[in-house]
């Protein structure tokens, strides 16, 4: 059986005086010369892999797919236009991507474009038994000829010749060659129907016959579009958008291929982050996003473009969105674009997908963990709707495993939910409008009875309640072809509840206001201007009771319980507005972006300038050069600025990043491979007072991460279906909290000298698939207790440190596995899997636990072995 690419749709629609292909030139007047446009013409193919499914149903399909094809012949974007389900789209976008083009000209200057190519599913027909001829049949015969314009007879290089048989049995395509001529040899005799199709010089059809053993030679002068056709719209195809230029230098990405089937997580797709260079392990039980040394919230997660609160649902096990709406998830270790601001760490994107049209779809998946339920529907002609959610099972099958009778001072597991609910509506070709709505929800909570510990001041409970609620509306409208608007609009509440006992209250609402507003716009083919702003906007209650806070990294954040414990009541509203500006310069074989990002942040009511620069040289189809200088900062922490608990006089903490590295792309091979080195330095962090004394806060500390990365990738193909990642990090990052004390270099909280994962992937027959990653990282470095203090009034002890960070825990490694067998039904998918996190049960040290004296210590250890079984029903 194979795939087939019989019809071609490379539709370059035309307007009167302008290309609609997406080429960019100025408009030019009726005695000026028409610029020598060459449409861009396919020169390497990939077959697609026919969907298992699909083929034992014996079903077939063509699916009409929307490419923008850069001025290197790649394809940088694809898009379904027309869904045909059945897992054929996603076949078809994974081959196209690949495909190899020779770039579109204007005046021989490669030009960017977008087309429409139609990727057709064939089955092979079985051979049929050989049977006595009486005659042998007749000697098949060729068409050639030549294609011309309609005014002057000069040539049409690039012309797509499509020839159907009248009982569409048979189907050739040509491409005219740069005389305009073109050949389709082995064509049996009579009547074919012929379609050339000349971009700005028109189309014509014709009815052609082929006599047996015989050559017809015809020559085509194309008809052009009328003079008074609107100058807006297309012939045929799709009008043009040029797709920006890279703007970061590192960008990795998950395709929606990978994003469920990485062992360990459990087939969740933000997870998956964990194999990308760059990214560390976090603590135990925290779910942070620690990106090349970054504290946590140096770093930030965004959907569609919005921020999001929480990545994580509590403990890290599970992301706050079902994996199966979304389209693919980019990660920015460093460098990224102008676009994204306020964060000095790295930066992941998610993507959605557009809900299915094409009929009613469904998901039904229960595991160990949670179960979820996700279905997809049309919403008429134009639109497309889904809805999604998601409960935790933990307390429920924990209640079903332990005895009543065992008191372990839980009051409440670990619960969650999550919802999403998207529609997608195209009213015209050139619009999208999209609502995206999503809430998390997370509690937990457990009975301290007396006293924490051996302290009798903490009686209680320790209880933490987050949720989030989003609203988001997002308009894409394509202008003309040189200008494109992308608007969005988001609202929801966010809430934040943590208790510690009847020492710390901690209640924040703060209801979140973003706009984001981009301009696109190509003054010339090498050109490409974006403009855009985005707005913050968050009125805020917060109620707040206990000590004052201080530095959490390495500042051993413990102070002593007195009678001053404070409490206030905050409202208030942070403003955070900020306008970007990026210009990208295509000089083939070299690409510079240049990118200009400044904010406001009311809280300490200052603003920021940070400039950037990334460059990119193509060495050659395989090779490219890339390097980016750039500087990003971000605000305080809102404990750390806000008055009566923090110091508003605080300024912004800033960074400057450095990168310079090379990749390889292999697409016969489908292997990719970079390597990239990397410096940043801090400069205006937050620490705490000495003794915490007023102000509290200050800008006194300096940072420094330094290091390389390797990845390889190995994308599945039909011969070899294995998806590979292989991922190292070798890095160093550095603390000094008040370098004018004399203080050395300390380790970052986080800081993982050695990152190591590999992940792997297969395909078998008969629908199973089987994969292994394992992880193995430098531990994390902790301050020992060297000794404890007696407080005879409270008959507590408290703890004396040595040196920060100065012990670092054991190695850790872990191997997970996944098995998933999938049984195709005629209307529905059956899938049960076994996804295994810790397979040989490693006890990794995540710290130490003293006793009430600190005379002696016992390791703490990370989670043991977590076998999830699981089914999920497809429809």
């Amino acid at each position: 059986m194979r795939a087939s690419t019989l019809v071609l749709a490379l539709a370059l629609s035309a307007s009167g005086l302008g290309v609609e292909a997406g080429i960019a030139f100025a408009q030019e007047s009726e005695e000026e010369r028409r610029p020598v446009v060459v449409p861009p013409q396919l020169e390497g193919f990939v077959e697609a892999t026919y969907p298992a499914a699909a083929q034992e149903q014996q079903l077939e399909a063509t699916v009409e797919v929307q490419l923008t094809i850069g001025v290197d012949g790649s394809v940088t974007e694809a898009e379904v236009t027309e869904p045909q389900g059945n897992g054929f789209d996603e076949a078809a976008l994974e081959a196209v991507r690949r495909f190899r083009f020779r770039p579109a000209t204007v005046d021989g200057t490669p030009t960017p474009v977008r087309i429409r190519y139609r990727y057709v599913f064939e089955l092979d027909e079985p051979e049929p038994e050989p049977e006595p001829e009486p005659d042998a049949p007749p000697p098949p015969g060729r068409l050639e000829g030549t294609v011309l314009t309609p005014e002057d007879d000069q040539p049409v290089p690039g012309s797509e010749i499509i020839v159907t048989s009248a009982d569409q049995s048979i189907a050739r395509r040509a491409v005219a060659n740069e005389r305009g001529a073109f050949r389709i040899d082995d064509l049996p005799p009579g009547a074919y129907q012929v379609r050339i199709l000349g971009a700005e010089y028109g189309d014509t059809e014709s009815t052609e016959t082929v006599a047996s053993g015989e050559v017809t030679d015809v020559t085509y002068r194309l008809a052009p579009p009328p003079e008074d056709a609107p100058s807006d719209e297309p012939v045929f195809g799709a009008e043009a958008v040029v797709d920006p230029p890279p703007r970061e230098v590192t960008r990795r990405s998950i395709g929606r291929e990978q994003l469920t089937s990485i062992p360990g997580t459990r087939g969740d797709a933000l997870r998956a982050v964990e194999i990308l260079p760059g990214v560390a392990r976090p603590a135990f039980g925290t779910g942070a996003l620690i990106i090349r040394g970054a504290a946590p919230q140096d770093s930030q997660a965004f959907l569609e473009g919005i921020p999001i609160p929480l990545l994580y649902h509590f403990g890290g096990l599970t992301s706050f969105i079902q994996s199966r709406l979304l389209e693919r998830v980019d990660f920015y270790p460093g460098n990224f674009s102008a676009r994204y601001g306020r964060k000095m760490g790295g930066i992941l994107e998610v993507e959605t997908r557009d809900p299915r049209g094409d009929g009613l779809h469904g998901v039904l998946e229960l595991s160990v963990i949670d179960v979820g339920i996700l279905a997809e529907f049309p919403l008429g002609e134009n639109a497309a709707g889904a809805i999604g959610l998601r409960r935790s099972m933990i307390d429920v099958v924990f209640d079903q495993l332990v005895p009543e009778d065992l008191d372990i001072g839980l009051t409440q597991l670990p619960v969650y939910y999550d919802w999403q609910a998207f529609v997608t509506y195209r009213p015209t070709d050139k619009d999208r409008i999209r609502l995206l709505a999503y809430g998390s929800t997370d509690s937990f909570e457990i009975f301290l009875g007396d006293s924490l510990g051996d302290d009798p001041d903490i009686r209680g409970d320790v209880g933490l309640r987050s949720r989030f609620n989003f609203f988001h509306l997002n308009w894409k409208r394509q202008i003309d072809r040189r200008t494109d608007v992308d608007l969005d609009l988001q609202y929801g509440p966010v809430r934040l509840d943590f208790g510690l006992g009847n020492l710390i209250e901690f209640d924040l609402l703060n209801h979140q206001v973003y706009t984001r507003a981009e301009v696109t716009h190509r003054p010339t083919s090498k050109v490409q201007l974006i403009v855009g702003m985005d707005s913050y906007i968050s009125p805020y209650t917060l109620t707040y009771q206990g000590p004052p806070p201080c530095q959490g990294e390495g500042g051993n954040c413990q102070q002593e319980i007195d009678d001053s414990t404070t409490r206030l009541e905050i409202d208030g509203v942070a403003t955070r507005p900020a306008l970007y500006i990026e210009s990208a310069f295509d000089l083939a074989p070299t690409r510079l972006v240049l990118g200009l990002r400044t904010d406001y942040d009311s809280t300490i009511d200052r603003w920021n300038v940070d400039p950037r620069f990334s460059g990119f040289l193509d060495l050659n189809e395989q090779w490219r050069l890339k390097t980016g200088l750039g500087l990003y900062s971000q605000p305080p922490e809102f404990q750390e600025s806000a008055p009566q608990i923090g110091n508003p006089d605080l300024d912004w903490i800033h960074s400057v990043h450095t990168g310079l590295g090379v990749e390889y792309e292999n697409d016969d091979l489908r292997l990719n491979v970079g390597v990239e080195g990397f410096y940043k330095y801090i400069w205006d962090r937050v620490v705490s007072t000495e003794g915490g004394v007023a102000p509290g806060f200050t800008n006194d500390g300096i940072g420094r991460i330094y290091g390389m990365e390797l990845s390889v990738r190995l994308q599945p193909r039909r011969e070899l279906p294995l998806f590979g990642q292989l991922s190292y990090t070798l890095m160093r990052s550095e603390r000094k909290d008040h370098p004018g004390d004399g203080q050395d270099w300390r380790v970052f909280d986080s800081d993982q000298t050695h990152i190591f994962t590999l992940a792997l992937s297969y395909r078998l027959p008969r629908n199973w698939e089987v994969g292994a990653a394992m992880r193995i990282i430098s531990g994390n470095p902790y301050t020992p207790v060297t000794g404890s203090i007696y407080n005879a009034d409270r008959d507590t002890y408290l703890p004396i440190y040595g040196q920060n960070n100065g012990i670092r825990n054991p190695l850790y490694h872990r191997l997970d596995l996944r098995v998933e067998k999938k049984w195709k039904f005629e209307a529905w998918t059956l899938a049960l899997f076994l996804d295994i996190r810790n397979v040989y049960n490693r006890q990794n040290q995540e710290g130490q636990s003293y006793n009430y004296d600190y005379t002696q210590s016992v390791p703490v250890t990370g989670l043991p072995i977590i076998p999830a079984l699981g089914i999920r029903g497809e429809l």
